[in-house]
């Protein structure tokens, strides 16, 4: 009984570590999208806190651990659905989201030709699709009895997840592209690992995504939207 408190107050503090880092990369995105004063590079902010890259490497990596904690059945959750969605993220991470970050995080100091402010906006889309569903998602943890948590969590990716997959097989292929396609393109030089992976992204992204992942969401998530929750769920609560 004792061993699992602590179990249970751990992953308490792991949620809620997440939902304090996915608020804070919320807040970096709103504050570069709206023109203040872009917390993404200030010099004060990078002396006490490792680089977003690392916060979100971290934040995917708290994931990881719920994945997992899914698949030993300790958690309730779509098994497939959660390799899926954060091998994918992770895929993002490492081969596209790693060089855009960069221009990104000096947005506030450069001028940008259009197709740069495409790819900024585009990068910045994504990670809000991912900000804005984990800060909804995780008060369902923390909060489990809460009706408000769980109608956030289910309701939410009906939006942020469409968004999120269409642009994240987009920034994919744009990267395949210039990796084959491009002038600059060096062939014997391209990493066939990354255009693997990215290509299974847009795979996955444009054809299992709409087909297989949002049916999944809309089922559980309309109910929410139009106060015609199962009568399991309203038990639950």
């Amino acid at each position: 009984m004792e061993r699992k408190s602590n179990n249970n107050l751990i992953f308490t503090i792991l949620n809620g570590t997440a939902l304090l880092g996915w608020s804070f990369i919320l807040l970096l995105l709103l504050s570069s999208t709206f023109h203040v004063k872009s917390l993404w590079s200030t010099h004060e902010l990078e002396r006490v806190l490792p680089s977003p890259l690392i916060i979100l490497y971290i934040l995917e990596g708290i994931c990881l651990m719920e994945v997992g904690r899914i698949a030993l059945g300790h958690l309730k959750g779509n098994l497939l659905l959660g390799v899926v969605l954060h091998a994918i993220r992770i895929t993002w991470l490492v081969y596209v989201l790693s060089d855009r970050l960069q221009v990104l995080m000096k947005k506030s100091d450069d001028d940008f030709d259009k197709q740069q402010l495409s790819t900024i906006l585009q990068t910045e889309l994504v990670l809000y699709s991912w900000s804005i569903t984990e800060v909804c998602r995780y008060p369902m943890y923390l909060f489990p009895s809460s009706s408000m948590a769980r109608n956030l969590r289910l309701s939410v990716p009906i939006v942020s997840f469409p968004v999120g997959c269409t642009l994240e097989a987009y920034g994919a292929f744009c990267v395949v592209y210039a990796d084959l396609f491009s002038s600059s393109a060096d062939v014997i030089a391209t990493s066939w690992v990354k255009v693997g992976l990215l290509s299974m992204v847009i795979l996955i992204n444009g054809l299992l995504g709409p087909t297989l992942a949002y049916p999944a969401i809309l089922k559980k998530g309309l109910p929410v939207l139009l106060g015609k929750q199962s009568v399991k769920a309203r038990k639950m609560e």
